[in-house]
């Protein structure tokens, strides 16, 4: 398949113009001095995502939720994204199936994060050794929370983070610890989804914790969490952007709709979560497929004409 047949690379398109984007990236991103290691490993610590959102560009991803095999890594590279999300919320991989995914990406362009259970020491730790530059952590309400996370995040004295060396978030190499646990601590991403209209209520607080690097919006529980209400949902989404841009923290969205997420990106969004594999997949099939009935349609309408 050509890779201008895929229905991602044009939302890529509409999305990045004026907000800088993938080719910006790789002509400008540069490892911070304190990276362990050199080259891939340095450029690999730094994490182009946090180095962009800094910058203020906008990056694009998607949400994995059913596919299991590594491959899909190289497919989503190969489709122009910078990262995707691989769901172990509501999704049921796991760490064997999560890890291999993860250790595809080493040598790619596209970035691995995981949108964890909730916040565990178990989880966060495994999902970290083997790869993942970042956790998105749902349901979060309180600033405790958040220092929760990071103290589990990070190495000490930041943190409480075990240290097991020459795994693959090492690249399976033995690097000077303090450099190597310095670079991770900076790396490592930590976004906070704000999905119940509590966590909206304490958004500033949430916000004020040092070292939250996206508030991400989750428009379907937060919709839940509102009962349906669509003007309560809209305020809590745009308050959440409004602190967002007053701390200086880049604000992330999952949706499907296409010119939803183009506004959203002209009001300051900056990391959009395109779909799913799954609705991708759907989608571009079921377009497709459609197209091509369509044309046989005509095609035997105008032999029954011709026929008479």
């Amino acid at each position: 398949m050509q890779r201008d047949s895929c229905r991602v690379v044009p939302f890529l398109q509409t999305f990045r113009a004026g907000h800088g984007g993938r080719d910006a990236m790789t002509a400008g991103a540069k490892p911070d001095s304190a990276s362990a290691g050199t080259g891939r490993q340095a450029e690999w610590m730094a994490n182009r995502i946090r180095l962009e959102l800094l910058r203020d560009n906008l990056v694009c991803g998607c949400m994995v939720t059913e596919v299991r095999t590594p491959a899909i890594a190289m497919i989503l590279d190969s489709a122009g994204l910078d990262f995707f999300i691989l769901d172990m919320e509501h999704g049921s991989f796991t760490y064997q199936a999560a890890s291999d995914i993860l250790v595809a990406c080493r040598g790619l362009h596209i970035v691995p994060f995981v949108r964890v259970p909730g916040i565990d020491r178990e989880s966060f730790q495994k999902l970290l050794d083997a790869g993942a530059r970042g956790l998105l952590v749902p349901r979060v309400e309180t600033g405790e929370e958040v220092r929760e996370a990071l103290r589990l995040i990070r190495y000490a004295p930041e943190g409480s983070r075990g240290l097991s060396m020459c795994r693959a978030h090492t690249g399976f190499r033995r690097p000077d610890r303090r450099q190597f646990t310095t670079a991770a601590n900076r790396g490592i991403m930590l976004m906070v989804q704000i999905e119940t209209h509590k966590g909206v209520e304490n958004i500033e607080s949430i916000a004020d914790v040092c070292g939250v690097d996206v508030l991400f919006i989750g428009p379907s529980d937060l919709s839940q969490s509102y009962d349906g209400d669509a003007a309560q949902v809209e305020h809590g989404i745009e308050r959440v952007m409004q602190v967002g841009m007053e701390k200086h923290i880049a604000t992330g969205i999952h949706h499907s709709n296409l010119s939803y997420l183009t506004g959203l990106v002209a009001r300051g969004v900056r990391l959009v979560s395109i779909n799913t594999e799954v609705g991708a997949i759907i989608g571009a099939l079921t377009e497709m497929t459609a197209a091509i009935r369509s044309s046989a349609a005509v095609y035997g309408a105008m032999r029954v004409a011709h026929t008479d």
